[in-house]
């Protein structure tokens, strides 16, 4: 029973559970598109594909994770390297195979987009794990741009559906205009809320970073840098859900989705006041746990709001 627990604490089970619910309520509450098989298979492939990604992450940050979180570690004490790469290399191959299959579902055997950007997610999270993360931004940014591809895939999806059949595209051409500027909306948000995130446990990090070789921000241009970078960012994410609530104010539901995104302004001020106040704590690597935490609420409680946008 333990080790089922550690292996859903290995795959960051609530994450995935983000990750799941951001695509199905894109598909579903903003585009309203009933459920198909095709799609269904498009979000198990996205959760198995990143599960291996967190898989591979660990196995690659064994001797990090040793200094910043050793009562938390799994790869080397709970499972074994090798029993982690089959767990990789399983969920990975799943992954590919339910995206490959929904594909030929949605779109026949000529079409294979969608199953190449899941291939290319796939190397990219095992270069970010194997090489990237070490590096200034770069790692960041690939982590950012993977959460957010998982907002914009569903658009994507049903648009090259709809490319295939003319008569269905001209009928729908007003609904995906507009939603997808409603999913860049949500995409962008992702991108930043996650990219403050990843920032933000570089700093908590720090110690077992600098130990690891790593050249994170934090340790390239120093905490109180890194610190003004954050601050601003969380500015600029305030600004875009100000943008977005003035945008969708004539959308049905849209009342009870700008009382949830006003939320995601208290949590970004929150967060704001914590970073100031990080480098003066005791414990700075506590403090920036908590930013990464609310971080964490904010990015659900955005997510969870788009369950009452409806553009029809």
């Amino acid at each position: 029973m333990k080790k089922i627990g550690s292996f859903f604490r290995l795959v960051r089970w609530p994450n995935l559970l983000i990750t799941a619910m951001m695509m199905c309520l894109v598909y579903h509450c903003v585009m309203m598109m009933e459920s198909t098989a095709a799609f269904t298979l498009l979000v198990i492939s996205m959760v198995f594909v990143v599960a291996g990604g967190y898989v591979i992450n660990d196995i690659f940050d064994v001797e990090t994770d040793a200094v910043n979180k050793p009562k938390k570690l799994i790869v080397g004490k709970i499972f074994s390297e090798k029993q982690c790469k089959v767990f990789y290399w399983t969920l990975t191959v799943i992954g590919l195979c339910c995206a490959l299959a929904s594909t030929i579902i949605a779109y026949g055997t000529k079409f294979y987009l969608v199953f190449i950007c899941m291939l290319l997610l796939a190397g990219v999270l095992y270069s970010y794990s194997s090489t990237y993360k070490k590096k200034l931004l770069i790692g960041n940014v690939i982590v950012s741009l993977s959460v957010a591809f998982a907002v914009f895939l569903p658009w994507l999806f049903e648009m090259l559906y709809m490319s295939k059949h003319t008569l269905l595209l001209s009928a729908n051409e007003g609904l995906m205009t507009t939603s997808l500027r409603i999913v860049l909306i949500y995409t962008v948000f992702a991108f930043l809320t996650t990219l403050i995130r990843e920032i933000v446990k570089d700093l908590e990090d720090i110690d077992g970073d600098e130990r690891s070789g790593c050249r994170t921000m934090p340790i390239a241009w120093g905490m109180k840098t890194s610190n003004i970078i954050v601050a601003v960012m969380l500015f600029l994410l305030a600004g875009l859900m100000i943008r977005f609530t003035i945008f969708t104010k004539n959308f049905s539901g849209s009342e009870t989705a700008t009382f949830l995104i006003r939320l995601t302004y208290v949590f970004a001020f929150m967060s704001l006041i914590r970073v100031f106040n990080a480098r003066k704590a005791k414990i700075p690597r506590i403090a920036y746990h908590q930013i990464s935490t609310d971080l964490k609420v904010i990015m659900l409680v955005g997510v969870l709001s788009m369950f009452f946008i409806s553009i029809m």
